[in-house]
């Protein structure tokens, strides 16, 4: 999932550089046109309605049964497929604030209420989380590492957290920036879904595969889950190019994964350099930084957008800018070097959450106990 805040200004400069959408800086397979040929061929035809090769794919790629896939166009609308699933017209959404601005907007337009628990040093208040659940909770949002401060929760203390949510809640697990994270530094989602029959985990091809602009992610669940949700999925609402790509990607994995490498080296190195000028950085684990500017936070965006650098407020909060290609993030230094941090700001010191590459997607484990089926 991406965005988060307030979007800033456009800038005056006649090419900005747009750090405001979590995007890769560039296609991660150049010759990807060559896949996606025999799709375009065919535009008078309707695509797979539910995706099955890709599905399989997925399943081959994460070491679970395909029955256990359900792919959608992007994380963002199988999320909201489950919210309205679980909450239709009634009921209580737990998440993060601040967090990804999509959340409340599907918890609103199902009709449910998004109950919203403040972040603690930038990371979930997972204490505080659980006991905000009521009898009218009817599904919970964890997004690990989260959007908008790249932080993760701890693989013990999030598996924990999973397993003391009551049964008749449905937890969703959004993992869309995994592969930027060192995969030792929190939970696997796709290990942890065969044992909690409540949980569903959301990725997607838009971060780390640089496939945004197709729109296709997929949801890891128990099997009884997915049967209901593809029960509930608009058909053919991923297209035959979408597919073609997403296969594509999962194919080359390595390959399609190397600019994702390239990301995190330059986060490293933009961490390094705003925390030389003075500059408080919250360390991330994925496509984007997280600066704690408070009040300061839209007057540096706006000031951003001046110099053509777009970067993402939230009001009061702070401002997320994604880590972009070498040319944009010197520019954002160049910058940074010539202001100072608003009065008051205080370091945002915090584990280091450098990474090794992961694996091209999750590699599930084996089932542990078994739960009772989530409450519809």
């Amino acid at each position: 999932m991406t965005e988060t805040g307030a979007p800033a200004p456009a800038g005056h400069g006649h090419h900005p550089h747009r750090l405001s959408h979590n995007e890769l800086p560039q296609t991660p397979l150049a010759d990807l046109d060559e896949a996606l040929r025999p799709a375009l061929r065919e535009p008078h035809r309707y695509p797979d309605p539910y995706a099955g090769e890709l599905a399989e794919a997925v399943a081959r790629a994460c070491a679970v049964p395909a029955g256990d896939i359900v792919v959608g166009p992007g994380s963002a609308a199988l999320l909201q497929l489950v919210v309205q699933w679980v909450a239709p017209g009634h009921g209580e959404v737990i998440h993060a604030r601040p967090s990804f601005d999509a959340y409340r907007l599907i918890v609103h337009c199902a009709g449910a209420r998004p109950v919203e628990v403040p972040l603690r040093d930038h990371r979930h208040d997972l204490p505080r989380m659980l006991r905000s659940i009521t009898p009218a909770t009817r599904a919970l949002i964890v997004c690990n590492p989260h959007n908008p401060t790249g932080t993760v929760a701890a693989a013990a203390d999030l598996a924990a957290f999973l397993r003391a949510v009551p049964e008749r809640v449905v937890v969703v697990l959004d993992e869309a920036y995994r592969e930027f994270a060192d995969p030792g530094a929190t939970a696997d989602g796709g290990a942890l879904y065969r044992d909690l029959p409540n949980l569903v985990v959301l990725r997607s091809f838009s971060k780390a595969y640089g496939l945004a602009g197709l729109r296709v992610g997929y949801a890891l669940t128990h099997p009884d889950t997915a049967r209901t949700l593809l029960g509930r999925l608009l058909p053919f609402s991923v297209s035959s190019v979408a597919q073609a790509a997403a296969r594509a990607a999962l194919a080359r994995g390595p390959e399609a994964l190397r600019q994702a490498e390239h990301v995190v080296a330059e986060r490293d190195r933009l961490t390094a350099r705003l925390r030389e000028q003075g500059w408080p950085v919250v360390p991330s684990a994925a496509n984007f930084l997280w600066l704690p500017l408070g009040t300061g936070a839209e007057p540096f965006a706006e000031a951003a957008a001046r110099h053509g650098l777009l970067v993402r407020a939230v009001p009061g909060e702070g401002v997320r800018t994604t880590v972009g290609g070498a040319a944009a993030n010197d520019a954002l230094l160049r910058f940074t070097a010539g202001r100072r941090p608003p009065t008051g700001t205080a370091p945002a010191d915090g584990p280091d959450t450098r990474r090794t590459p992961a694996p091209a997607v999750g590699q599930a484990t084996g089932p542990g106990r078994a739960r009772g089926r989530p409450a519809a």
